[in-house]
Parts: C-alpha cells; sequence; structure tokens
C-alpha cells in the first residue's frame, strides 16, 4: 500500500504546474498579447457585490490620455507600448461621494476603469471574447475568470523579480447584442474559486499555509487579501494588493486532476488506493487474458439476435467489442476518423443503460460529446442523458434538478431544502 500511495504521489506531481508560466502563480503584468485586461482604481468587494450578489452585468471604460492643459482629475499612468494599446491614463472624475455607500461614486457604478485606449480595448475585449468561445466550442469549459486581489510575491532563487499570483477567481462571459455594441461582463453562474496552484506553490517550497477560502455566501474579498497578508507577514518585500483585478484565462483543469487523486480528500482512501486498475496502471501492469471468443467466431451462434440491442448501426467488429464490454472486460477501441467510434460508444451507453448501469462518457473535445449525444437523442435515449459540462450545464442546475420538492441536500456546508416555494439554506450543524 505504501508503495502504490508513493507512486500514485509522483504520478500526480506531474500533473501539477508550479512554474512561472502558470498564470495562476505569475499573471503577465505588461505583455500586450497576453490577453489580458488589467482593470484600474476599483474596489474588489464592490465589484464582487455587483456582479455576485446583485447579478449586473458591467461594462469598461477606456482610458483618457493626460495631455497639457488636462482638466484635474485625471490621472496618468505608465505607457506601456507605442500602439493603440498602450495605457495612457485613467478617466478619473472628482471624488464625487456616494450618499447610500459614502464611498468614491467612480468605485460604486458598474463600469471597469482600464488604461487602455478606447480602439485598444475593444481589441482586447474582442479577442478575449473569441477564444473564450472557441474553448467552450472544442473543450465544453469556461477558462475566462475576472482575478479579484493578488499576491506580490517573489522566487527563493529569483528574489528580485517580483511575481502576481491571484486570490479570488470568479468565474465570467463577455457578452454583447451585436458587433455594433460594446461588450458587458456578467457572472457565468458557477462556483468563485480559490488560487489552487499558489497554496500548493507556497505550502511546498514556502512552508506558507494559506487561510481557509470562505463560503461564497461568506466571501469578502478585501478579508480574504487581509488573512493572507497575515498568513505571509514573514515574507520580506511581499505584498497582497487587495484591490488589483485583472481579466483573463486561467486553467485549473490539470490542478483539479491532481486533487482528485489525492487519497485524503476521498471518503475511503482505500476505495481509490485498492482499485485493481490504479494498481495495474502504476506498479503491477495488466496480465493477459484470453479472448473470450475467437476472430472468427459465428456472431447468430454466440449472440442471439434477441441480445442485439443496439441502437445504431453495428459491423461485426463493433459487435464483438460491444459483447466483451457487457461481458464485463476492459477494452481498447483503436481507429481512424469515420470507422464507427462515435456509433460503438453510442450502443456501448445504450446497453449499459438497458442492463441497469450508470455511465460515465467523458471526452477531451466537447464535438465528440455532442456527437454521441445527438445519436442517442435520435433513437429516442435523450432523457436518459445529463450533461455535466458546456455552456447548457451549470453546477448549480445540476444539483438543483436532481433535489426533489420536499428534500435536502447538504452542498458546500450549507443545508439546502426544496419546497414548492423555493430554496432555503442553513448551516449543518
Amino acid at each position: 500500500m505504501a508503495q502504490l500511495e508513493k507512486l500514485l504521489e509522483e504520478s500526480r506531481r506531474e500533473l501539477l504546474d508550479l512554474s512561472t508560466r502558470n498564470r495562476l502563480l505569475a499573471i503577465p503584468m505588461e505583455s500586450k498579447s497576453a490577453r489580458v485586461i488589467h482593470v484600474r482604481d476599483e474596489k474588489s468587494d464592490v465589484v464582487f457585490r455587483l456582479l455576485i450578489e446583485e447579478r449586473k452585468a458591467m461594462g469598461f471604460l477606456p482610458g483618457i490620455e493626460k495631455k497639457s492643459g488636462s482638466p484635474a482629475g485625471i490621472a496618468a499612468v505608465k505607457i506601456v507600448g507605442g500602439s493603440d494599446e498602450e495605457e495612457v491614463g485613467l478617466p478619473q472624475p472628482d471624488d464625487e461621494i456616494d450618499e447610500a455607500t459614502h464611498g468614491a461614486r467612480r468605485h460604486m457604478d458598474t463600469r471597469l476603469q482600464t488604461a487602455l485606449t478606447s480602439d485598444g480595448l475593444q481589441r482586447r475585449l474582442l479577442a478575449l471574447y473569441r477564444d473564450a468561445r472557441l474553448i467552450m466550442e472544442e473543450q465544453g469549459v469556461n477558462i475566462l475568470y475576472l482575478a479579484l486581489g493578488r499576491l506580490k510575491w517573489f522566487e527563493a532563487e529569483k528574489g528580485d523579480t517580483p511575481r502576481h499570483a491571484p486570490l479570488v477567481l470568479v468565474p465570467v462571459q463577455l457578452q454583447r447584442r451585436s458587433a455594433l455594441d460594446r461588450f458587458t461582463l456578467k457572472w457565468w453562474e458557477e462556483d468563485v474559486q480559490e488560487n489552487l496552484s499558489l497554496a500548493a506553490k507556497l505550502n511546498s517550497e514556502f512552508g506558507i499555509e494559506l487561510p481557509k477560502f470562505p463560503l461564497e455566501e461568506d466571501l469578502v474579498p478585501s478579508r480574504y487579501a487581509e488573512a493572507v497578508g497575515k498568513a505571509v507577514a514573514g515574507q520580506r518585500s511581499w505584498e497582497v494588493q487587495a484591490d488589483a483585478i485583472a481579466l483573463g484565462f486561467f486553467s485549473f483543469a490539470k490542478f483539479l486532476m491532481y486533487r482528485d487523486l489525492d487519497p485524503r480528500t476521498w471518503p475511503d482512501p482505500a476505495q481509490l488506493l485498492n482499485h485493481p486498475a490504479l494498481g495495474g496502471l502504476l506498479r503491477d501492469g495488466f496480465p493477459a487474458v484470453d479472448r473470450p471468443f475467437t476472430e472468427d467466431v459465428n456472431l447468430d451462434e454466440l449472440i442471439p439476435a434477441a441480445r442485439l440491442d443496439h441502437v445504431v448501426d453495428a459491423d461485426g467488429s463493433q459487435t464483438l467489442a460491444i459483447e466483451m464490454v457487457r461481458q464485463g472486460r476492459s477494452v481498447v477501441i483503436q481507429g481512424p476518423p469515420g470507422t464507427g467510434k462515435s456509433q460503438s460508444i453510442t450502443n456501448l451507453i445504450a446497453t449499459a443503460a438497458l442492463d441497469g448501469k450508470k455511465v460515465l462518457f467523458v471526452a477531451e473535445k466537447l464535438a465528440a460529446l455532442e456527437v454521441v449525444k445527438r445519436r442517442l437523442e435520435a433513437a429516442g435515449l435523450g432523457a436518459l442523458c445529463l450533461e455535466l459540462h458546456s455552456h447548457k450545464a451549470h453546477k448549480a442546475q445540476c444539483w438543483r434538478k436532481s433535489v426533489a420538492p420536499g428534500n435536502s441536500v447538504v452542498r458546500a456546508g450549507r443545508n439546502w431544502k426544496r419546497s414548492s416555494g423555493g430554496w432555503s439554506k442553513h448551516a449543518v450543524d
């Protein structure tokens, strides 16, 4: 068991990118090609409240170039380039106070200030919008986040080069009604994320334990930033910037796999460590087994017509593969495009459902999932399918739909109860 656990830990570490190439550890601060928009002179707490609690759409303001004779209240920002994407200034009005909140009025509106020119801002927003759509169409995941708060830190061996890591990541989407309209930013309505890569980096290399990330309804970005500041207080020149905000792409995919393969996160670690597939993959290999039938077997004799529960066409080789799976064998099916792999998967899912089994179908590309789902729907089996990823399925929608009225479910430290009038939540004792 100890040897297998060590091998698993070594394999898990191969998934972990703790280098500064990872944007979760080092946001590009001045690269114009980095697909990052830095928001200037805004308050993280207010932005979080507007996006999450009030579910408002937020727009963007370009900078105004500081010229001789410019009116007071327009602050100049260091120019970082020579094109129309250069940072030229901030459109700061006079410091009018909002009577309701007692804060500066410019911090209370739904416009995010940037220092980019108008053309440069729209160009970057368009690039982010197109890339986000492409990633969603190809992989079915959203990796566009608004990063609230930042940790300025230094590597042990490169103490003169500052790195900037986000603290709170809000999943967002860019929208516009037409090509002539300006872009707006909305919450994606998925879970707000902590920076898991930063937590792993600080723990493994500096022995620093970041504070526990609060539940979404208890999260106040400035308070969390303050707690992070206390955790890193012993590090020279490190700084927590609570109101530093950036819009960009941050991917958690490999780190989430790293965390899921940690036996300590399982209710019963033995369920993972004692699984025969894990031992076979990492240590023992798989013994050779005889085929359950020869290649020239007579299909009519092997599989009665009443057992051919196929919902799409299948040739002889596909039928044999389906039968092997129904007999409990693990198989690898390989073939070039157009050889019927998605047809075989469709039939495998249909026969497994008929046999009373549950099936989890995963694929790297969203298109592969959609092809199989369309085939199942065409066969009248669409009602058996639950999409667990893509823009059509949010986590909250999936678990809420699964709870019948009058029942309750424990989620994220809260007991949620569904009634005819809606949902109520209570802390778990």
